[in-house]
């Protein structure tokens, strides 16, 4: 499910599918949580597309993440630390029935 560059799903991007990027790192206290989310973000939304980005495997910091965790929708910060569940379900059900 998850291949080598940190992705879940597809790996070719879509312009329908929404990307979920949650950035993570050694160091962070909070991130194994964050590595949960974004395994149950992609077993509920099936067509999302979760890519973890780990600062430590080389990954460059996408434009506006300035701590470890940080949640990206489409490339929009959504998430400083981890998200509240059903707050992260709410804003993915939103961008996705703007791009049906």
């Amino acid at each position: 499910m998850k291949n080598g560059d940190g992705r879940m799903g597809t790996t070719t991007r879509n312009a329908h599918h929404t990307l979920l990027q949650i950035v993570v790192s050694r160091d962070c206290a909070t991130c194994e949580e964050s590595r949960a989310v974004a395994l149950e973000m992609h077993e509920m939304f099936p067509l999302l597309e979760v890519e973890l980005v780990d600062l430590d495997a080389g990954h460059p910091v996408p434009d506006g993440v300035v701590a470890t965790p940080t949640c990206l929708l489409d490339g929009a910060v959504v998430s400083l630390g981890n998200p509240r569940p059903e707050d992260l379900i709410r804003k993915i059900t939103e961008l996705q029935a703007l791009q049906v």
